[in-house]
């Protein structure tokens, strides 16, 4: 497997989340998305006409840019800018077009008015800017407007949930912000502009924020609610209770709270051999959003050997099953990340072992099988075979044994196949030691005891005591017993 640097894993695990949490970028699409510049502000506000201008900045021309007119939550109004392009030099590495058209009173009347700018590729990506503006007569009052920063329909959040955007009367006053949660039963796909809502006291489950007209952002606490689909409800009233016209913009989130269950089954003992074993994690899931989407980092670590630094790291999506070849024994552990797509995570490590088998030792002298503390008498000592090549170990550690020879506890030979010349000026008897090593440093060993052929064997003492013993013992009882028949005998009285 190979090794990666904990650089690139950091790099690689940062973009996927990024990725996750993005909800605008089109995976299938090659280039970055385009940009609208808007010079007009939220808030601007004329009773003749304003004059809208900006740039597109993208690798190519669109496909196709035109602007829209909404008010009340219906479009009415809008034109087509792409054949008045103008390209200009651009600022940046991508190419840039200036676009202008004109909005009028007379054209739209009183209104607050959502004014879209839309760019559109040849892959068929839309980009969408927003402004809202006030056209006023003399004495217009009342009018709101609202505006959402970026459209989180369908995102998964967890813990808390940032709303941001634009949020202003005419003429200019304070604004309230009221936001509620409900269960929803799927997604609710949010619209760039808000519909019309009637202002009232807010319900005893909405939470309520006071702002002046202009930007605003609430931090909403999400983190007591149960994973699952939460329609919010984001309604912007004047702060004057004269005024009871409102905007409301309504969309649906995946609540994701609760970070992945990791569940990795695989084994926690085996003695080493060449064969692989796997770890299972496919039953790891997230408690509500299931198994898919799921991001895996996969950490192994050899303390026995490396200490705390990763031998492996294999990192994707949805890689959920991990292989390990059982050919290096020692004792691993072995890290599960799981990131959901919501950016949450669990971890989970298993502990396990690889046992080495020590190697078996074999030796054959001259050809015969010789068993640990053994004595052999060579019969040639001029050339003496020394075989340890039947000597084994499992499949993975056969072919690399080594087979270190002693003599009299001195290194000799590194070979499973050696020959022996026994020296004039040696003992006639010498202790020869082979020692089998694996790759992992464990080994066996067989001693045997070397006898010259020319080694006489002297006469032992104790045959010779003990014949001596027997000897005088038969010599006192022949003459115990000759004595004894002396004294039977008459004699003849003269």
């Amino acid at each position: 497997m190979m090794k990666r640097h904990w650089g690139a894993v950091l790099l690689s695990l940062i973009a996927f989340l990024f990725l996750c949490n993005s909800v605008t970028a089109d995976t299938t699409h090659a280039g970055d998305p385009a940009l609208i510049s808007i010079d007009i502000e939220n808030g601007e506000y004329s009773s003749e006409s304003i004059l809208f201008s900006g740039i597109i900045e993208d690798d190519e021309q669109p496909s196709d840019v035109f602007w829209r007119v909404s008010k009340d939550g219906a479009e009415f109004d809008g034109g087509d800018m792409l054949g008045s392009l103008v390209e200009i030099t651009s600022t940046s590495s991508r190419e840039q077009w200036s676009w202008s058209f004109e909005l009028t009173f007379s054209a739209t009347g009183e209104c607050a008015c959502y004014v879209s700018v839309h760019s559109i590729d040849d892959d068929g990506l839309e980009v969408i800017e927003n402004r809202v503006v006030f056209m006023v007569e003399n004495n217009s009052t009342g009018l709101i407007g609202f505006l959402l920063d970026t459209d989180q329909s369908g995102q998964l959040i967890d813990s808390s949930m940032k709303v941001s955007g634009w949020l202003g009367t005419y003429p200019i006053g304070g604004v309230n912000v009221e936001i509620t949660g409900s269960l929803a039963q799927g997604l609710i796909q949010s619209s760039h502009i808000p519909q019309s809502s009637i202002c009232s006291e807010p319900s005893i489950t909405a939470e309520a924020y006071q702002f002046p007209s202009g930007h605003f952002e609430i931090i909403w606490d999400i983190s007591g609610k149960l994973d699952g689909w939460l329609e919010i409800v984001l309604i912007g009233c004047s702060s004057s209770s004269s005024n009871t016209e409102g905007a409301i913009h309504e969309f649906s989130i995946r609540v994701n709270n609760e970070p992945p269950v990791i569940k990795i089954s695989g084994i926690d003992y085996a003695l080493e051999d060449d064969i692989w074993h796997t770890f299972d994690a496919t039953l790891t899931e997230d408690p509500y959003w299931g198994r898919t989407d799921m991001y895996y980092v996969w950490t192994l670590r050899k303390p026995s050997h490396s200490g705390t630094l990763p031998v492996d790291v294999i990192m994707g999506q949805d890689i959920n099953i991990y292989s390990i070849s059982g050919a290096q024994s020692g004792n691993y552990t072995l890290s599960l990340t799981v990131y959901d797509k919501g950016g949450l995570s669990s971890e989970q490590m298993v502990i396990f072992d690889i046992k080495n088998t020590v190697p078996t030792a074999s030796l054959i002298i001259d050809g015969e099988q010789i068993l640990d503390g053994q004595e052999f008498r060579i019969s040639n000592p001029s050339d003496i075979q020394l075989d340890a090549t039947e000597s084994s170990d499992t499949i993975n550690d056969a072919s690399g044994l080594r087979c270190i020879w002693l003599l009299d506890n001195s290194p000799l030979y590194e070979g499973c196949e050696r020959s022996l010349t026994w020296l004039e000026d040696d003992d006639y008897r010498a202790e020869l030691t082979l020692e089998v090593i694996d790759d992992d440093g464990e080994f066996a060993t067989i001693s045997v005891m070397l006898i010259h052929p020319d080694e006489v064997k002297p006469f032992p003492i104790a045959l010779v005591v003990f014949a001596f013993s027997t000897l005088f013992l038969t010599y006192a009882l022949v003459n115990r017993f000759r004595g004894n028949n002396e004294q039977s005998i008459p004699k003849w009285k003269s």
